[in-house]
């Protein structure tokens, strides 16, 4: 099986003459995406799936019409997100996409954190590339790749349109986190005194954390390694846990203001009024969701320790992936002298989005901004970790360093 988007994308999306210079970001006859040498034997799904000149390798499973595949590294076998595909009826007709975006527009000017981030040439220049470019645009995958690609230039992170799983052009445009699994975190015993928490990311509740630092509490163990180096956030939950674990202390990890806060504000608080704000003291999702529906101004976030509390030192490891949610995490705990940061620099992506349902699209916008405990904003800054070096590397050095201070 062969098959791709509608040809000519690269043209619609980047121009007539700059379009041809830029093939080699399309796949063939310059389409979004290709599908390669699928076979279906058995209900079972194997093939190749090119995005941006990059293959992928596909295995999954046929369930009447419809393909659940994993997108992975044919030899690594690292999993990259999920390929989801519904057979539909020839005769459906795209969307009307000068519609969606009028609607798309209007939300994000309603909903954004800061209206003023509006007015800036960047968002100018995106909403007039937008506006020519969805009376183009011939498909759903095509509409979402022209977003990307001039969306990525925004001066603001957590903006992005993907496909609604639950509709049948549903994909992951490279550069955003749908369609991602929901890995959950792990733990190693490196040796006597060192365990290793791998955290994928902060999709899930403050019980995993629970049963991993119990376990960490119940061991001689002295050192702990928190590799964060693949996690690209998720909600706050789970960071806020594993610090009421790691210090003894209450942590001030800084504010988080919304648009109602902007409107009647020219400047962010000063760190001396950040208790003003309504308290976000308790690592509890639901609760955090519910403030930001009904309109918070802003939340001061603040954790407090439990009575058994790990006493041994600890090692973060970052890189560009690690960002959102861990950015605030890795930030406090390095200016609070808690943990030691190893690797790269950090995404600077920290801001809160909500996710918004039209059409067949989701469609999030960042509601809330994050200012740390001291003041900075992190958005576009990101963390520069205590020893700098190749994130692959960053494991090995923090073992010698545990090994150096025995």
């Amino acid at each position: 099986m062969l098959g791709t988007t509608k040809p000519g994308a690269n043209k619609r999306i980047v121009g007539g003459l700059k379009g041809a210079l830029a093939k080699g970001m399309f796949q063939r006859d310059g389409s979004v995406m290709e599908l390669d040498s699928v076979t279906i034997k058995d209900n079972v799904v194997t093939g190749n799936l090119m995005l941006q000149k990059k293959k992928y390798y596909l295995k999954g499973t046929k369930d009447g019409n419809s393909i659940i595949a994993a997108i992975t590294g044919k030899s690594s076998g690292k999993v990259y997100g999920r390929f989801e595909a519904r057979e539909v009826d020839l005769l459906e007709k795209p969307n009307d996409y000068v519609k969606v975006w009028s609607d798309i527009k209007s939300m994000t000017e309603k909903l954004i954190f800061k209206k003023t981030v509006l007015d800036t040439k960047e968002w100018k220049g995106f909403v007039s590339y937008m506006d020519k470019f969805s009376a183009k645009a011939e498909d759903d995958g095509e509409f979402l790749y022209g977003f990307f690609y001039k969306g990525k230039d925004l001066p603001f992170s957590h903006y992005t349109l993907t496909g609604k799983k639950d509709e049948p052009g549903y994909f992951a445009v490279p550069g955003s986190l749908a369609g991602q699994n929901n890995p959950v975190p792990s733990l190693t015993r490196i040796d006597s005194g060192t365990f290793l928490m791998d955290i994928p990311a902060f999709d899930f509740r403050a019980n995993i954390i629970d049963s991993l630092m119990l376990m960490v509490l119940n061991s001689s163990a002295k050192n702990l390694v928190v590799d964060l180096r693949k996690n690209p956030g998720g909600d706050m939950e789970g960071g806020m846990r594993l610090c009421e674990y790691i210090t003894d202390r209450t942590l001030y990890g800084g504010v988080v203001l919304s648009q109602a806060y902007w409107n009647t504000h020219q400047q962010p608080p000063a760190p001396k009024d950040y208790s003003n704000f309504k308290t976000l003291n308790n690592a509890n999702y639901a609760w955090f969701r519910e403030e930001v529906k009904n309109g918070v101004i802003g939340l001061s976030i603040v954790t407090n320790p439990l009575p058994n509390t790990f006493k041994g030192k600890i090692f973060i490891l970052t890189s560009s992936t690690t960002a959102s949610s861990s950015e605030p995490l890795v930030y406090t705990l390095q200016k609070e002298n808690i943990a030691t940061i190893i690797g790269g620099k950090t995404a600077g992506a920290v801001l809160s989005m909500e996710h918004f349902y039209l059409y067949n699209f989701a469609l999030s916008i960042p509601v809330l901004d994050y200012y740390t405990f001291d003041g900075k904003r992190l958005d576009n800054n990101g963390v520069e970790p205590d020893v700098k070096c190749n994130p692959q590397d960053a494991m090995t050095i923090a073992l010698n360093k545990i090994k150096e201070a025995n």
